[in-house]
């Protein structure tokens, strides 16, 4: 029997490292946004219809190409009766919640920390998996994993103010990465009868359709007087839409805790993308002690075994909610 090269480790850690590189250039090409959309990093309810229009429109993205291919496998990215629920779940917590969180959290937290919570989503995947799946049982390779990964993003902002400590900036924060790695969880559990583009093209609309509403009813607006706004937003549109999508695809058909540890790489490729666009220095011996200790923690994670057995049972006896 063939092998599925979705399962195959070099296949996940190359798909799950595109990934996070297109995140990680998230960070620059926002702070371009809200220079363009003339957003001041008060203003919440502007950023949070940003935020949504580039989810909403992500999602319109991975529907539209779902439905390019599934005309070939007849499997569409229809959202049947059976699907509203979960998907909705999985888009209160991947999505909204996630970045309305975020965008009301992270005005009162220092770069330095919010970087630092970042890696709250590996650790929630990683242990929130292991109660959930029997084939993704927690070992002392995956804790020292997450545990070496997190000093290589404490390595890479050591030395930088990290500011105070506050409930409602960095409790925010933090639970906004908590609550994607919670949906990381719910993405995998939601997998049986559904495809990637169905599950990922509708829990970003909703989400992003959400926050966009929120937005608004917060009496949020946004400047489109400079033609480079439909520029940056269709980038972030698509950027997110394909991270995603292949994220979405990976967590259906492997552990989530070897998919979810990528995370970790997230600030790292957000520190290199800010280097090359907005003129920061990168070439720091922190940096580069940073991405060794952080790719040293997702090979451990990795390096623990599976049970591919246990694994497909465990997709067998997930409801069809």
């Amino acid at each position: 029997m063939k092998k599925d090269i979705r399962t195959n480790r070099l296949f996940v850690a190359a798909i799950a490292v595109l990934c996070t590189l297109l995140w990680g250039t998230a960070f620059p090409a926002i702070k371009i946004g809200y220079r363009l959309f003339r957003i001041d990093p008060s203003d919440i309810p502007a950023q949070l219809i940003f935020a949504g229009l580039r989810f909403a429109l992500a999602g319109i993205i991975v529907l539209a190409a779902g439905c390019i291919s599934g005309a070939k496998t007849k499997k569409m990215p229809v959202l049947h009766k059976r699907d509203i629920l979960p998907v909705c779940i999985l888009s209160l917590f991947q999505t909204y919640g996630q970045y309305l969180l975020l965008y009301v959290g992270i005005v009162r937290v220092s770069g330095t920390n919010s970087s630092l919570y970042t890696s709250a989503a590996a650790f929630t995947s990683v242990l929130l998996s292991a109660a959930v799946f029997r084939s993704d049982k927690l070992t002392l390779k995956k804790i020292l994993g997450c545990v070496i990964g997190l000093a290589g993003i404490i390595a890479m902002i050591a030395g930088k103010t990290a500011g105070g400590v506050t409930l409602l900036g960095d409790g925010l924060v933090i639970l906004s990465n908590v609550s994607g790695g919670i949906g990381n969880v719910i993405s995998k559990k939601i997998n049986t009868g559904r495809t990637p583009a169905q599950v990922s093209g509708w829990q970003l609309f909703i989400g992003g359709t959400a926050l966009t509403l929120t937005g608004i009813f917060l009496g949020g607006w946004l400047d489109f007087s400079e033609p480079a706004c439909i520029i940056i937003l269709i980038y972030l549109g698509a950027m997110a839409g394909t991270a995603f999508l292949l994220w979405t695809m990976l967590l259906f058909h492997n552990p989530v805790s070897r998919v979810a540890v990528y995370n970790l790489l997230i600030p790292v490729f957000g520190t290199m993308w800010s280097g090359i666009f907005l003129g920061e220095n990168i070439f720091t011996l922190q940096n580069l002690i940073s991405l060794v200790l952080v790719c040293a923690g997702i090979f451990l994670v990795n390096s623990a075994k599976h049970s591919i057995a246990t694994s497909i049972k465990d997709q067998d006896n997930t409801t069809q909610n």
